[in-house]
């Protein structure tokens, strides 16, 4: 299970993928959710409302849970606003620290967050994320990180056997997202590829796993 985790303006980790509420309210509302405190914000398109991380993690007790830092930073800065970050990561890591009953995985595509988990949490095992939108850093960057994360989260396209292997021998594993197609899943785990991100999920276990 994978969990997509931003802040409130008021501090509060919830889950939600988007930068904006739009698409969640079905455009009734345009803010960004970081600029909304946690009371204030709106009912999603159905009626249901945007949960807390801990409300989250409370319902998957006993599972392995993927979440992922979402940092508001404009793509072309470098810096980004470092305090915000820290501030999300301060605040994603005090609800985990109290979430005995499930195993957490942290990933972000930002790797600061990553070491500052690192620092925090040393004991949670993190990954980091990479794109199409950097695909020179599939291999360099989980390399330059492996002191701090335990795997390597890359976009299906970037996968290579010979990219699987070299991350292999240094102890990096790799999950491949987002895999929707089961004769793709079956290509990637051909290739050495141990975890696949899905949205199908018991679709891409019914061609792993015929029978389970």
């Amino acid at each position: 299970m994978e969990l997509d985790v931003r802040l409130t303006a008021d501090g509060v980790p919830v889950v939600f993928h988007d930068t904006k509420l739009s698409r969640g309210t079905a455009r009734a509302d345009e803010r960004p959710i970081h600029k909304v405190g946690f009371a204030e914000l709106p009912l999603l398109f159905g009626g249901e409302r945007i949960p807390r991380l801990d409300e989250a993690l409370e319902l998957l007790r006993g599972k392995l849970v993927n979440v992922e830092l979402k940092a508001d930073v404009a793509p072309s800065s470098l810096l980004g606003d470092v305090p915000e970050r820290l501030r999300l990561v301060r605040a994603t890591a005090a609800v985990v620290k109290k979430a005995t009953l499930v195993d957490v995985l942290f990933s972000s595509f930002d790797p600061l967050m990553v070491v500052a988990l690192a620092a925090i949490l040393p004991r949670t095992p993190r990954a980091i994320l990479v794109g199409t939108s950097t695909p020179r850093a599939a291999t360099a960057l989980p390399l330059a990180m492996r002191s701090a994360v335990v795997a390597a989260h890359l976009d299906a396209s970037l996968i290579t056997t010979a990219r699987v292997e070299r991350l292999a021998r240094s102890e990096l594993r790799v999950a491949a997202w987002t895999v929707n197609d089961p004769e793709r899943a079956a290509s990637l785990v051909a290739m050495g590829v141990p975890w696949i991100i899905t949205d199908k999920p018991g679709l891409i276990v019914s061609r792993l796993r015929p029978g389970a």
